[in-house]
């Protein structure tokens, strides 16, 4: 007995069976032969090709050829022009196989819709054919998105433009996080200024005043900030008190003027002034503000009256000065205050004490404060406790 075995053979289906199925369809094709226009009878049409009964002599195999599909579609003839090659030919049935080239989206749609319609035992209509051949019936090829048709440079500018959005969108992953927790973790004074002690400079008299200094100044004890020019009948009341002049000395003197001049109280910088040129002003009416060199000065903040329970004395604070730059600072005080005399308390408002002494030229300026209520350690901190242990 033999035993060989037999390698087994597979046949894809393919190979053993049409792709195409063939549908009797009462159709006739119109070509030009030698000149003149003959019709021949279809035998079945498929959406590969058609078959026709004709003479071996009539056609020539691996010969292209151009025709004329007819078929009968609601009493009227359709048409629809083909190309196609013949590759089969059977003597006995007088039959030639021949196969569609070339053939348009709109003949491949309009034949796909007959043949499907004719399977199915659908009634074919004209209107039907009409909106098969006005819609699309075919999705364009998708483009390739590799990058292996992309070039050197085409790479580089690809890569480019993805850092591009990628720091683009952690820029915005970033300003949305500090954004929250400037909502959620950290609090802000409405207002702050530097303060320090202030001494004030009144005008003595009713006079013409003007002003030798500016805002922000700095000027020695002693040194000249305004003079002024004062009528004596200011002086009247003062010496008709005393009873030692008469009427005539008195309105002689009414006629004089008496000139004078404003100092420094002390080596102090200029916080407010009232700018004046020959101005005249009342007696006591507050001229400057003095702040004295040697004052430390210590910032007054207000707060929301909501936030009061977010805040408590010896917290830590941020401040941050006139020219940008940011130091600690440590709340000492904290106290309620009224905008409107005997009306609801709706400002807290805290005195801060800096951790490094403010420059003097912050006196009188305002500044930011901001306190967070989750403050992470400084690097120089944890050194420090790293080196300690």
């Amino acid at each position: 007995m033999n035993t060989a075995a037999v390698a087994p053979q597979f046949v894809h289906e393919s190979e053993a069976q049409r792709q195409y199925a063939r549908v009797k369809i009462p159709a006739k094709l119109f070509m030009n032969l030698d000149g003149t226009t003959q019709k021949f009878p279809v035998a079945d049409v498929s959406a590969g090709g058609f078959s026709v009964n004709t003479g071996l002599e009539s056609l020539r195999q691996r010969r292209l050829y151009n025709g004329r599909l007819v078929f009968k579609v609601d009493g009227f003839d359709f048409a629809v022009d083909v190309n196609f090659v013949p590759r089969s030919f059977d003597p006995a049935s007088d039959r030639c196989g021949c196969e569609f080239q070339d053939l348009g989206a709109r003949e491949v749609s309009v034949l796909r819709y007959l043949i499907t319609a004719f399977l199915s035992g659908e009634v074919v209509s004209a209107g039907d054919v009409l909106n098969t051949l006005s819609r699309e019936n075919f999705t364009k090829a998708r483009k390739s998105k590799g990058s292996n048709d992309l070039g050197f440079f085409g790479k580089v500018r690809a890569m480019f433009g993805s850092l591009v959005v990628m720091l683009a969108g952690l820029s915005a992953i970033s300003f949305v996080a500090s954004e929250l927790w400037d909502i959620y973790f950290v609090t802000k004074a409405e207002s702050a200024m530097v303060a320090s002690e202030q001494i004030p400079v009144r005008i003595p008299k009713d006079a013409k005043v003007t002003t030798l200094v500016k805002p922000g100044q700095e000027v020695k004890a002693g040194e000249t900030i305004a003079t002024f020019d004062a009528p004596m009948m200011s002086y009247v009341n003062d010496l008709v008190g005393e009873g030692s002049y008469s009427v005539g000395q008195i309105e002689e003197l009414l006629d004089q003027r008496v000139r004078g001049t404003l100092t420094s109280p002390c080596d102090c910088k200029v916080v407010n002034l009232r700018p004046a040129e020959n101005q005249y002003m009342s007696k006591g009416e507050q001229l400057a503000v003095m702040a004295p060199m040697d004052s430390s000065a210590h910032i007054i903040a207000n707060f929301q009256f909501d936030q009061g329970e977010k805040l408590e004395e010896g917290q830590q604070v941020t401040l941050r000065l006139p020219n940008g730059r940011e130091q600690a600072g440590r709340i000492t005080s904290l106290y309620v205050n009224s905008q409107a005399q005997g009306g609801p308390i709706d400002v807290i408002s805290a005195s801060i004490e800096s951790a490094e002494p403010l420059p003097i030229e912050a006196i009188g300026r305002p500044i930011g404060v901001r306190v967070d209520q989750f403050r992470m350690p400084s690097l120089q901190k944890v050194v420090d406790r790293f080196s300690e242990s």
